[in-house]
């Protein structure tokens, strides 16, 4: 289960001297550029992040699913009690601290069971498969960093430990904090700095450009047809193609038909094939501007098309790519489990 305490004397904060500083990043930046396998606690050359914050930003920041455990969950996830779907939004989906039903259902036909949010509380335990996925990731590991956590929180501070602690095969363990831990004793280096501070000065040693933030998102738009006519749907996305909900409306316009979606899933039912011109308006954390995008579809034949979004925050402008040839193949082959 998850619990924590800290003493009234650790939460006084220290300040490494700017020349130890530096000093001590080279020492990092050293480990990091002879590490195999280095991970990250809580925060090409990184393998994996173990994360314990519950606010999403690792996984908008473009780190892949696949190199991520939550461990403490994320606000933007929910999950489907029933089947086990997982819904990622774009925006908060806890109702409330402590229950975790979020008011919405598994919009799976079959299923229609009830959302929880993924957030794990205080008391409550980790979720098994982020617990053994840390694990497995620290045995691993010849480097751990553990950035801006108190490493009070059990079982989640086990992880870091044991990278510190192994005698076999042993670890590096790189704490990075302005406030004393209980694994200071156990780490081969210790740093007191702000985060964003060490970052920078670690990334400009190992020779690796900050880049600017973009937000990217993938549209996936299906036309299938029904005794009806063509049933167009469209679904959201996040960069690896994993779904998410992101769109606050969609406008359709096309020959036959003029409407307006606010609820997922969203879809439309035309009679007359030809272009659908769409209107995606988004959740609008960024401030982005709505955006057009034309859509062909004909009448009796099944079509899939995906689209890369990449919205700039600076110009707020988006750019939209239709995706094409082999990748679009593969992603076809994808077809069923994202949409």
């Amino acid at each position: 289960m998850a619990h924590t305490a800290r003493g009234r004397d650790d939460k006084n904060e220290y300040f490494d001297p700017p020349e130890e500083l530096e000093k001590k990043v080279d020492i990092l930046a050293a480990l990091v550029k002879k590490s195999k396998h280095f991970i990250v606690f809580t925060e090409g050359i990184l393998k994996y992040v173990i994360s314990q914050n519950t606010d999403g930003l690792h996984r908008r920041s473009g780190i892949p699913k696949s190199a991520i455990w939550e461990l403490h969950g994320n606000n933007n996830m929910e999950r489907c009690k029933k089947c086990g779907h997982e819904y990622l939004r774009d925006f908060k989906c806890s109702r409330s601290k402590m229950k975790h039903l979020t008011g919405r259902n598994c919009d799976n036909p079959k299923c229609g069971g009830t959302l929880r949010d993924t957030i794990i509380n205080f008391g409550e335990s980790l979720p098994d498969d982020e617990l053994e996925g840390s694990f497995e990731q620290a045995a691993l590991a010849d480097l751990c960093v553990a950035f801006g956590s108190s490493l009070t929180v059990t079982p989640a501070a086990d992880i870091p430990e044991e990278v510190g602690k192994r005698k076999k095969n042993p670890g590096n363990l790189v704490i990075v904090n302005l406030q004393t831990t209980p694994l200071d004793g156990v780490a081969s280096l210790r740093i007191f700095a702000k985060c964003d501070d060490v970052s920078e000065m670690l990334a400009k040693k190992l020779s690796v450009e900050i880049p600017s933030f973009h937000l990217h998102r993938r549209l996936l738009v299906t036309s299938e047809p029904t005794g009806k006519g063509q049933r167009v749907k469209v679904a959201g996305g996040d960069s690896e193609g994993h779904p998410m909900s992101y769109l606050k409306q969609v406008k359709f316009v096309a020959k036959d038909t003029i409407s307006s979606h606010e609820t997922e899933p969203i879809w439309l039912l035309h009679h007359a094939g030809g272009t659908i011109k769409m209107t995606l308006y988004f959740q609008g954390h960024y401030n982005e501007p709505e955006v057009d995008i034309d859509f062909l579809s004909m009448r009796g034949q099944s079509s899939y098309k995906e689209y890369h979004l990449e919205y700039n925050p600076h110009s707020h402008k988006w750019q939209v790519k239709e995706v094409t040839g082999d990748k679009l193949a593969m992603l076809l082959e994808q077809k069923a489990k994202i949409t």
